[in-house]
């Protein structure tokens, strides 16, 4: 069905390929989060770019195949930080973390899933695809950010008993 709706026309290609590099920078921005867009940005592989620049690559159909790729490669990323964060925790925190991160599937799932919507078009299976990417990576950053041994707290924490103290 979305091959259809896609097609080459005939017009400029320069116009064309510079409303798209823009439109991948404007997904690329969304969907907002915690982490650092630059941290996230720059985990995109140089695949990734290169893809998304190819003439042939310049529908809709052409970039989620790219985001396809490029989602197989952060989501090896993902299951392999969590594969070594899981893998020096008891086994009560092994079973924390799984917990976490089945909520945390459920909720990505949701929510790019929640950018789609055919009465959107085409642009929203684009929101939607960069959305699975972009929390994927992040998660990915957290996972590899995470401080299983909390009984130092991290710099960026409340000392203990301050937290809801006003000054």
């Amino acid at each position: 069905m979305l091959q259809g709706m896609i097609g080459r026309r005939p017009g400029r290609p320069g116009a064309r390929a510079t409303l798209v590099v823009a439109s991948i920078a404007a997904l690329i921005a969304m969907p907002a989060s915690a982490a650092d867009p630059a941290a996230v940005k720059a985990r995109y592989t140089p695949a990734f770019s290169a893809c998304l620049a190819t003439e042939e690559n310049q529908t809709t159909l052409g970039m989620i195949e790219c985001m396809n790729a490029e989602m197989a490669v952060q989501d090896a990323a993902l299951n392999a930080a969590y594969r070594t964060l899981i893998a020096d925790m008891t086994p009560d925190q092994k079973v924390g973390l799984r917990k976490a991160q089945r909520a945390w599937i459920a909720f990505r799932d949701a929510d790019c899933s929640a950018r789609y919507s055919r009465d959107w078009g085409t642009f929203s299976s684009l929101t939607s695809n960069m959305c699975m990417v972009q929390r994927t990576v992040e998660r990915t950053l957290e996972l590899q950010a995470f401080v299983p041994d909390l009984s130092a707290p991290a710099a960026s924490e409340d000392p203990p008993g301050t937290v809801g103290t006003v000054p």
